[in-house]
């Protein structure tokens, strides 16, 4: 099934949790997580399940100060 991360188009198994998306491009639970321009609370990454054509936007901490 096609998803589009961060613009870019990216094939994922049927039933891919936001959880295990992340595990696959190597990225911690420590991201933040917008699908079709809702934000996606760190809590339901293990249960929400990509559909088809979903719009996934990764944004990783910024260090600074």
């Amino acid at each position: 099934m096609k998803i589009f991360v961060n613009n870019q188009e990216k094939t994922v198994v049927e039933g891919c949790t936001v959880k295990n998306l992340l595990k696959s491009m190597e990225l911690t639970s420590s991201v933040a997580i917008w699908i079709n321009d809702l934000q996606l609370l760190q809590g339901d990454y293990p249960t929400y399940i990509l559909k088809e054509g979903d719009k996934v936007k990764i944004f990783k901490p910024m260090g600074g100060g």
